[in-house]
């Protein structure tokens, strides 16, 4: 038997067996056939990717049930609707803002699929202040609402104080060409970013090159404060089978060494 076809069979039927509802009560709500419903549970017959949503919902699936066996299957995940505002007042949410206040005093945010702040904490916000004030004076709102791509294009943003600029610039622009593949509503924005990279540092894409698959980065800023160097790492929250290209990302910012450890230090015990 497909051990593909057995795994998602498996994951079917002790949906169905946790929900206490019997394989002909089960095809009634389907709308399919007792012998359909059997044949899947017995790895002999592919469910279509509505019939796996289908059992799910019949069955009270969790979504982390529901998407296991979507991957099972070979499917995508199902969307969670995670980056929309409804879910700010979430628990999930709540537990990703509680992350950022206990990585403080570093940096920490919260960043959704179309790269756009979500959350950001005090020690983000601080960095932001002193690292790229000019951009930060012609936004709007506040550092938790930044547009994360413009940041890195505008000349006062991101890449004004970094010493390898042309480096975590072309890097991002990586990174970012290769998400717009799936998002393509990105592209104009990706677009401004590449104009501005090639106009400050010209064609050195080649030479800074980062595989886009790689989330971490390394930067040096030097800041009224001294130079602050980091380690950023990107994570996804979430169980695999939950991973979607709408999950919130996470974004830290790891001293690397001690002379910035004491800064950042230095600055939540005078706060």
């Amino acid at each position: 038997m497909d051990p593909i076809v057995n795994g998602l069979a498996d994951i079917l039927r002790q949906m169905r067996a946790s929900a206490r509802i019997s394989q002909l009560e089960l095809a009634l709500r389907l709308g399919v056939s007792q012998r359909h419903v059997s044949f899947v549970e017995l790895g002999r017959a592919r469910p279509s990717r509505n019939l796996i949503l289908s059992w799910a919902r019949e069955a009270g699936a969790s979504v982390d049930e529901r998407n296991a066996a979507l991957v099972s299957a070979g499917f995508a995940p199902a969307i969670v609707e995670f980056g929309s505002d409804p879910v700010q007042g979430s628990a999930a949410f709540r537990v990703l803002s509680d992350m950022l206040a206990a990585h403080d005093p570093f940096p920490g945010l919260i960043f959704d699929a179309d790269w756009m702040i979500r959350a950001m904490n005090e020690a983000g916000q601080w960095l932001c202040g002193i690292a790229m004030a000019d951009f930060l004076a012609g936004m709007d709102g506040p550092p938790s609402e930044m547009d994360m791509i413009a940041s890195v294009a505008h000349p006062g943003g991101l890449l004004a104080t970094v010493r390898n600029a042309a480096e975590v610039g072309f890097a991002l622009l990586n990174q970012l060409r290769a998400e717009q593949l799936t998002r393509p509503s990105l592209r104009p924005r990706v677009d401004r970013l590449e104009e501005s990279l090639r106009s400050r540092f010209g064609a050195q894409d080649a030479v800074h090159a980062r595989a886009p698959g790689e989330p971490y980065l390394q930067l040096v800023a030097d800041t009224a404060v001294g130079p602050l160097s980091f380690l950023l790492v990107q994570t996804v929250f979430g169980l695999p089978q939950n991973v979607t290209r709408e999950s919130l990302r996470t974004e830290l910012w790891f001293p690397v060494d001690e002379a910035t450890r004491r800064v950042m230090t230095g600055r939540a015990a005078c706060e």
